[in-house]
């Protein structure tokens, strides 16, 4: 269960909830491009105006949906990366990789790949350390397909190991290419 925001409603924090919970039932039976915003509100029993005052489109609930993970992922190119954080996500992933699958590829890919990329724009923004060689909108995609290109490959079967090595993996790759896309940094061209 997630924790109130100072001041949130908790009416509003239980709808977002229930719409959310909607969504992945839905999910795990149809397509994403098969989805309607009325087939989320029929699962969730929330009225069209009140799913509006939420969200502007199923995109913007799926993006929404994915928020605290790919913020764990996008902490990793940051000074808040934590790998134990990483790995519970890519365990949660695992148990989960029938809505994983779902999710990370066809229609939905589209705007998870875009959310994991704005969220690793905004860290790259929020860390004062970061002078890239490159905008940081170029820096953000190409961290982000680093990050998110092994964990589809992974959850897909096309190689195994554990979450832990991934989380581990992810970590040092991340901080790898984030110091060679920063000025100041010596790169070997030996």
């Amino acid at each position: 269960m997630t924790q109130l925001e100072p001041g949130e409603d908790p009416r509003r924090r239980r709808t977002r909830q229930d719409l959310m919970a909607a969504f992945f039932s839905l999910v795990l039976s149809q397509r994403y491009h098969e989805i309607r915003v009325g087939d989320v509100l029929v699962r969730s029993g929330v009225s069209r105006s009140t799913f509006y005052e939420h969200f502007r489109n199923k995109d913007e609930l799926l993006a929404a949906s994915l928020e605290g993970p790919f913020q764990t992922l996008a902490n990793l190119v940051g000074e808040k990366a934590d790998v134990n954080k990483v790995q519970a996500m890519l365990e949660h992933f695992w148990q989960n990789r029938a809505l994983a699958r779902s999710l990370f590829q066809g229609m939905a890919l589209r705007v998870v790949q875009r959310t994991l990329v704005q969220h690793v724009e905004n860290t790259l923004t929020q860390d004062q350390r970061s002078h890239l060689r490159v905008p940081v909108r170029l820096a953000a995609h190409g961290l982000a397909e680093g990050l998110f290109a092994p964990i589809v490959a992974w959850l897909l079967g096309e190689a195994k190991c554990s979450a832990q090595e991934l989380a581990v993996a992810l970590q040092l790759s991340t901080a790898a290419s984030t110091r060679a896309l920063q000025t100041g940094t010596v790169l070997d061209h030996g």
